[in-house]
């Protein structure tokens, strides 16, 4: 793929991404008013409100990195933006009566110039149709060609109504800074040292509810209640006397279940005859919890050495009970004997074992930690279980 090919997939990418993130944004500022709406994206526009399945609001974005756009009045973004909007009201002429049309981009409307004359204030909708017009007749942008035409063949009477109904929120934030304006939006729910992390985990839940909005996998808009419940969802984790957890539901990769069927604890579990749906199950809380609390750490969210005195419980209720094993194995016991001893102590983890740590009480935490234990060969199963390994130096652990 030549440099062009990939300048223009990144900016596209980008684009997209600015897309999802004005539309949270939106959906964000529009909790306070209407929370009955809904949102979508690529529906009716590159951004919809809507309300009973009927769009009440469409907004084109446009994003500008490199350089920063003009939004001059032969605007490529401009006409492109009109073309859509023009053909729409050509259909039904009283769109513009029940929709707001809002252009949302980077760059920068001129003075005097027909979208300075369609912002918020200082508006004069016959003189921005005027330059328009102008526009129309005397450029001589062929990529603008079709919009001129399908913005001209409108009567003028249509043309004030769309006009009228236009909104430009020119000179507005760039992908970077809007979601420097998300965490502005969320400020209240989080501690001011935690709201990079509660943005990073709402937006991660706002672009799989888009992708799967957009697959057809769930309801093509998503509410704007829905962002509300996940604002007060995230508050929740984010308490100082909690946690948040994000690998509860993860399912590791089948190349990263094969690269973890090869360490220590694996190996434990085949010292005991473990079947194999059960190594999968003890794969799968593995990657869980080591992926969570590597989270934590790096997150600084953990109190002073309140991971190793989380271990340090797990090991204390482990040390008992394998030597009660060891105590109760007869001195002549057979190799079958201590698998099935190791079994049962492996049985306790499986069913019984429940450690919390703060405020997260998810079994995969507790089953995956002694995993992690497990790894290190600090824990283990059969009555000899560090007889015939060597610790590795450098095991991948977390």
């Amino acid at each position: 793929m030549g440099d062009a090919n990939i300048h223009e997939a990144s900016a596209s990418a980008t684009g997209y991404l600015f897309q999802c993130r004005c539309a949270l944004l939106a959906g964000l500022r529009a909790i306070p008013e209407s929370p009955q709406l809904e949102l979508s994206i690529e529906r009716f526009d590159d951004i919809a409100f809507e309300a009973h399945g009927e769009p009440i609001e469409l907004i084109q974005t446009k994003h500008h990195i490199e350089k920063k756009g003009n939004l001059r009045d032969a605007s490529v973004d401009l006409w492109k933006t009109l073309l859509i909007w023009s053909n729409l009201v050509a259909k039904d002429v009283e769109a513009p009566f029940r929709l707001r049309f809002v252009l949302l981009t980077t760059a920068t409307a001129p003075d005097g110039s027909a979208a300075s004359y369609l912002r918020l204030r200082d508006r004069n909708e016959a003189e921005a149709n005027k330059r328009l017009l102008q526009s129309a007749a005397l450029s001589k942008n062929k990529e603008n060609a079709k919009a001129y035409e399908a913005y001209k063949s409108l009567s003028e009477n249509l043309r004030l109504n769309l006009l009228q109904a236009i909104m430009v929120l020119d000179g507005s934030p760039n992908i970077i800074d809007v979601g420097e304006e998300i965490g502005r939006e969320v400020y209240y729910a989080v501690a001011r040292d935690q709201i990079d992390h509660f943005v990073e985990r709402l937006e991660g839940w706002w672009f799989g509810a888009v992708v799967k909005a957009l697959a057809g996998t769930a309801p093509k808009a998503i509410r704007v209640l829905a962002i509300d419940q996940r604002v007060d969802e995230l508050r929740e984790d984010f308490k100082r006397s909690a946690l948040p957890v994000d690998y509860g539901s993860t399912i590791p990769s089948p190349a990263i279940v094969a690269e973890l069927d090869k360490r220590p604890f694996v190996r434990q579990l085949r010292k005991i005859q473990i079947g194999s749906r059960r190594i999968e199950y003890a794969i799968r809380d593995y990657y869980r919890a080591s992926e969570q609390r590597s989270r934590w750490a790096r997150e600084d969210l953990l109190v002073d050495g309140e991971l190793e005195n989380y271990e340090r419980e797990l090991v204390e209720a482990w040390e008992p009970r394998h030597a009660a094993m060891l105590d109760e194995l007869p001195p002549t016991c057979t190799p079958d004997e201590k698998i099935v001893a190791g079994q049962s102590l492996f049985k306790w983890v499986e069913t019984e074992a429940s450690f919390p740590l703060r405020s997260v009480r998810d079994r995969f935490l507790t089953h995956g930690s002694y995993h992690v234990l497990s790894n290190r060969y600090t824990v283990g199963w059969h009555p000899e279980y560090r007889a015939d390994v060597v610790v590795p130096k450098d095991n991948g652990e977390n």
